[in-house]
């Protein structure tokens, strides 16, 4: 039975051949094998080209979600984002309370600058 190789496979086996070849100082036969064709070099060796087999695409069925587990998950979604909304309220009176501790010292520098006291 024929060994079956796509045709690109039969090249590199060929490229192979013509690479062991040149290592091994064999390079009137690397040359040859270098002048055939990949469908030349399978015939020479039996293999049998085969076509590219085509890629299957197996499509996985959509569970469709029940009614109380769509509304579990809405529950946990707004839980979460409950949470969010509290972290991000603290982050942002954190924020704030930077924001105006710097403002106050850049307002005093401005004032500074402004009456000639501050130095350029």
């Amino acid at each position: 039975m024929a060994k079956l190789k796509t045709l690109s496979e039969a090249e590199t086996a060929r490229r192979r051949a013509v690479s062991g070849l040149h290592n091994l100082g064999r390079d009137e036969d690397a040359d040859r094998i270098d002048s055939l064709s990949a469908r030349e070099y399978a015939e020479e060796k039996g293999f049998e080209i085969i076509e590219n087999p085509q890629r299957r695409r197996i499509i996985m069925a959509r569970r469709m979600k029940s009614r109380e587990e769509l509304q579990a998950e809405l529950e946990e979604l707004r839980a979460e984002n409950e949470d969010l909304q509290s972290e991000n309220q603290d982050l942002q009176d954190q924020i704030d309370a930077v924001a105006e501790a710097i403002g106050v010292e850049e307002e005093d520098e401005e004032d500074e600058d402004e009456n000639g006291d501050g130095q350029d």
